[in-house]
């Protein structure tokens, strides 16, 4: 592997990084626009004839500075020593800085690690823009291809990921987009989402969470509240549910508008037109609490409504035989008086 040592500026620039985060193919976030994905394409080995060498195409134009002409991103000064908080990235093939885009991209087998946190990708674009005082500033990081995120107490898969400096916000799209922490499993088709300074994962898409339980939840959008535990490290706490949620348990399925689970007690509390289900049965209301601890589902009247009531359908075991003929005391075909 070629390693390549990034130059001074970069890393200075890239101590504002922080923490990296953690379906069909869902389509970029709205801050990435298609143009500026980088290509793929690298150089083919010197021994190949000239005429057959295809050069690798430049990322695109960095919208930061569009228009305006070429700035040199960095000063070509030899790094002797990381200040903390910088990060390190290898490449395989090649490490490229584009003066007149304020870009610089690494390609082949990426590897960006920061402290405990590592990144792999494919291809890696780093931006830059001008600065008031005539620097140059870091303001995003794309990452495309087989991208994997991974810290202490998380890793995060998907094919794309850009990470917002302004914002401290990282997004993963892509296909088979899911992040593992040491309980729970979180699926998305349409995004991933790392809020840094809010401390929160979103998922979005028929996104779904399963812990090591077997607790599941689905819903249009869920929302993981993460708190650092006495080992210092992140967990997951709390789930918020948005629209379509479902939770299923072993005797009950349990629907609604919204939900919030509460991962230490393993209880549910569902609003907005819910309904408990178990085999023919349903009961339906306003608000219901499902405790996967117990087992136990409990349908609860409304709150704000005065005088709320909880509504139910339950259905009897149905009888394959004729009902008894009128006058007689055994029923049809003999047998005991139940």
């Amino acid at each position: 592997m070629m390693r390549t040592l990034l130059l001074g500026g970069l890393a200075v620039a890239a101590c504002a990084l922080v923490t990296l985060a953690p379906a069909s193919r869902a389509e970029e976030p709205a801050a990435q626009s298609a143009a500026e994905k980088p290509a793929a394409a690298a150089k083919k080995p010197a021994a190949e004839k000239a005429t057959k060498t295809k050069k690798a195409a430049p990322p695109a134009q960095n919208p930061a500075v569009a228009g305006e002409p070429g700035l040199l991103p960095f000063t070509p000064t030899e790094v002797t020593a990381a200040p903390p908080g910088a990060i390190d990235i290898t490449s395989d093939e090649t490490m490229e800085w584009h003066n007149d885009q304020l870009a610089a991209v690494a390609r082949g087998h990426v590897v960006v690690v920061r402290g405990e946190d590592t990144l792999h990708c494919d291809t890696l674009v780093v931006y830059y823009r001008k600065a008031q005082d005539g620097s140059t500033e870091m303001y995003r990081m794309a990452a495309d291809g087989q991208v994997v995120m991974t810290s202490p107490s998380q890793q995060a898969y998907g094919d794309h990921a850009v990470y917002d400096v302004d914002q401290d916000v990282t997004v993963m799209t892509g296909d088979h987009l899911h992040l593992v922490t040491r309980s729970d499993t979180v699926y998305a088709r349409d995004t991933l989402e790392y809020w840094k300074q809010q401390q929160l994962l979103v998922a979005r898409g028929n996104a779904v969470a399963i812990n090591d339980k077997g607790d599941r939840i689905r819903a249009d959008v869920l929302v993981g509240i993460m708190e650092q535990n006495a080992a210092k490290q992140l967990e997951m706490t709390r789930m918020d549910a948005k629209g379509n949620v479902l939770i299923v348990t072993p005797k009950d399925i349990a629907r609604g508008s919204d939900g919030t689970y509460n991962v230490k007690t393993r209880i549910a509390i569902l609003t907005g037109d819910v309904k408990l289900t178990q085999g023919q049965n349903q009961v339906n209301g306003h608000r219901a609490e499902v405790n996967n601890a117990t087992g136990v589902s409990r349908m609860l009247p409304d709150e704000t409504v005065k005088g709320g009531r909880v509504h139910s359908v339950l259905v009897p075991k149905r009888s394959d035989q004729p009902a008894a003929p009128a006058g007689s005391t055994k029923p049809p075909g003999g047998g005991a008086q139940p």
